[in-house]
């Protein structure tokens, strides 16, 4: 923390300046030993950085910790040590926020920390499971093969997020298009239209038309309070769906929706899959690598499921035979699963396995937008239409009218 100071020095000079200390009490003595006598001490007012404001923005990110690792494993594997392949590494980045982390790495490595233990430090960019992969590579020499790996399953798993980002971008653009598209026909056009109907005295409005033009007005005249309201529901909505029971419900009903099911489903299946090939081949039991697993998955059913799970392995069940009893793990899976035990060939089923439902986590994806993109042009189509056609056909009926005269 730094302190503000204002103190005399021996000659009676009084003096201004700034001190780095632990505490308010360091700062004192850091001043006594330097022979000045405090006349005022307090903390230096700091404001937060647009970094720290948004750290999702600026901060470290997947891309960043999947090419850090790609290139210390190919240093370690050109033979360079630790410690000089980190320091190659900081010298040659740039970008403020991983600088920093890696300056973090060099300096616990040199002051006699393993690599996992300096990642440890940094538990919101290393994963529990990164951290124990690191550890138990370390303990038998092959750092080099687990970076490796772990970056090849951490691509993976980028590449799939951002397919089903890519993937739910145009539906998202018409969902908002549209919505704004109502907002104005709802609050200008329809309430102009009305205006023009009770100057002329077109006689009574057809009932699609009035209650359109009811709610138009609602909109006119509520328009800040309904923005208002609206954000207060998005924010409620956002706030419950951070709690335990808001992540749990929606974790089980988006695996009721017929076609995000599937995606979530396979997706999560190739995930799991492939992680469990990554720790067991990098040495780590079958139980251990189920409780790493289980702090990697993000949906709660599946969590609970896998929890299950785990409890029967630890209870001597064969791992196969433990997911046979939740019907969440498709039998491809636990067939896949079943013959690797019996073959001894764990790690590369699982790796199959990974293999088979990431392309099936794409076609998933496929067919999903593929569904969706035209359900929402059509919704939508209709909604404008249907303001469009109610507006449109008494304005006709009352320029007959008017011709009639």
């Amino acid at each position: 923390m730094q302190y503000q100071y204002v103190a005399y020095r021996a000659g009676g000079a009084v003096v201004t300046g700034t001190l780095e200390a632990d505490s308010e009490q360091r700062a004192e003595e850091l001043l006594w030993q330097s022979d000045m006598t405090v006349l005022s001490l307090k903390k230096k007012k700091t404001y937060p950085s647009v970094r720290q404001i948004f750290p999702t923005i600026f901060g470290v990110k997947r891309d960043d910790v999947i090419n850090f690792s790609r290139d210390l494993s190919t240093l370690l594997g050109s033979g360079i040590g630790i410690l000089p392949a980190i320091t190659m590494l900081y010298e040659r980045t740039s970008k403020a926020s991983m600088k920093k982390l890696v300056r973090d790495l060099l300096v616990s490595v040199e002051t006699g920390s393993s690599y996992s233990e300096a990642c440890a430090k940094h538990p919101a960019v290393f994963s529990p499971f990164y951290i124990r992969l690191a550890r138990v590579c370390e303990e038998i020499g092959n750092l080099e093969q687990m970076l490796r790996q772990i970056t090849v399953q951490m691509s993976k798993e980028a590449a799939i997020m951002s397919k089903v980002r890519g993937a739910m971008a145009y539906p998202a653009f018409v969902l908002v298009i549209a919505i704004l598209a109502v907002v104005v026909l709802m609050t200008f056009v329809v309430p102009a239209i009305e205006g023009l109907f009770v100057e002329v005295g077109g006689g009574q409005l057809p009932i699609v038309t009035r209650i359109i033009v009811a709610v138009g007005d609602f909109f006119s005249a509520n328009i800040i309070w309904i923005i208002v309201g609206v954000i207060v529901v998005i924010g409620g909505v956002m706030w419950y769906l951070k709690t335990p029971h808001g992540k749990r419900t929606k974790d089980s009903l988006v695996l009721k929706i017929p076609m995000i099911k599937d995606v979530i489903i396979r997706g999560t299946m190739s995930r799991m899959a492939r992680n469990l090939a990554t720790l067991i081949g990098g040495g780590i039991t079958l139980r251990e690598a189920l409780d790493l697993v289980i702090e990697t998955t993000d949906n709660h059913t599946f969590k609970e499921a896998l929890s299950n799970v785990r409890s029967d392995v630890h209870s001597g069940q064969l791992f196969s035979k433990a997911m046979m009893d939740y019907p969440i793990f498709p039998p491809m899976l636990t067939q896949v699963v079943a013959v690797g035990e019996q073959s001894g060939r764990l790690e590369a089923n699982l790796e199959t396995v990974a293999d088979f439902y990431e392309s099936e986590t794409d076609k998933a994806i496929s067919r999903a937008t593929g569904m969706l993109a035209p359900a929402l042009v059509i919704v939508v189509g209709g909604i404008v239409a249907l303001i469009a056609i109610s507006m449109i056909s008494p304005i006709y009926n009352l320029a007959g009218q008017i011709g009639g005269r």
